[in-house]
Parts: C-alpha cells; structure tokens; sequence
C-alpha cells in the first residue's frame, strides 16, 4: 500500500493516556501528601522538634503532592485523548506545559531526545517566537521554562504512551512531510527512533 492510500485511511490519529503510568505519578503525589502532613505536624506543635521551616516545607510538599495527584487522577480518567493527530497538525495536551495546536507549517524540525532517561520529541518552529506570543501568559512561562533545559519550543514527553512511542514520531514525520514545509528534510529520510543517553 502506497503512503498517500495510508494517510487517506488514517486522517486523524488519537493517543490516549496509558493509566498505569498516571496512577503511578498520582501514588507519588499522595507520598508527597503523607510527607507534607508529617512535617506541618512536626513543625507546627509544639515540643523540641518545633521548627517554622519544617512546617512551611510540609505545607509547600502538601501543595505539590495535591496537585500532582488531582492532574494524574484527573488524567488517568480523561476519556478524551492526549495527543491527535491530522491533516492541519498536532493538537498537544500530554503534559501541563503541552503546546496546543501546532500546525505542519510551522514545523521547521522534529527529533526524538532524552533527557534524563525520558523520551521526548522536540519540535522547533519557524518561528517561536509568534507561536509563543499566542499562548496565555502562563503557558508562555512555562514553555520558556522548558526551553531553558532544551532548545526547542515544543516538547512532548512520551513515557506515558509505552510502545506507541515510536508509532507517534513516524506518524508525526509521515504527516510532516505531507502537510507542512520540511526544507530539512527534504530527502524523505526519517530519524533512526531515540538516540541513547
């Protein structure tokens, strides 16, 4: 079967959240629960162990780990998918700091990268800078964030989805190069997967 018959056949691709992986990320926030309380208590009462900085550090673990487990629960339940993808471009709502919409023409690059042995695929932009400009302010901080520890602007952690990893690149590349303007890769080659860290 020839690769235009496939794309027909396959417009839109969903991604799901694999759930395991989101209970996982919830069990370490309700740790972090368990630890903030312990360490308000400890710092709060009264006794020898008393100490201020012991309970604002139990109130600032209590936070995290309530966050982290209302986003992973709530993840893990969500019936609608976490990544898709289509003739006008990716839709990306994998992490918190996810891109949104990111068009085929914007893409100026995709490629696979781990960092702390985690895999991700970075996408650059022709241009970052308009794309950044139409996200919220918040988004924008944390995208700016992320581009402190790599260089491109949109990063899509792919632990969650298992064994559909590389599945996802090849889609991303195949729909890349039929939709969007690919003058890096312009010889039809695909990235080898991960590289090793």
């Amino acid at each position: 079967m020839d690769h235009d018959t496939m794309m027909q056949g396959r417009r839109t691709l969903h991604f799901y959240q694999k759930r395991g992986k989101a209970l996982q990320i919830a069990l370490y926030g309700l740790l972090f629960i368990v630890v903030g309380i312990y360490l308000m208590v400890l710092g709060f009462s009264p006794g020898p162990d008393h100490s201020i900085y012991g309970g604002i550090m139990g109130i600032l673990a209590l936070l995290m780990g309530v966050t982290g487990m209302g986003f992973s629960i709530r993840r893990a339940f969500r019936f609608s998918p976490i990544l898709t993808l289509d003739e006008k471009g990716l839709h990306d709502r994998v992490a918190a700091a996810n891109a949104g919409f990111v068009a085929w023409t914007e893409i100026s690059k995709i490629e696979p990268y781990v960092l702390m042995n985690q895999p991700y695929i970075g996408i650059d932009l022709h241009n970052a800078q308009d794309f950044l400009s139409r996200r919220s302010g918040f988004m924008r901080g944390l995208m700016k964030a992320n581009r402190g520890l790599v260089s491109m602007p949109v990063n899509i952690p792919m632990q969650g989805f298992g064994a559909q990893a590389p599945e996802i690149l090849r889609e991303m590349e195949l729909r890349w190069q039929r939709y969007g303007h690919f003058e890096d890769r312009s010889d039809g080659r695909f990235s080898d997967g991960w590289p090793e860290e």
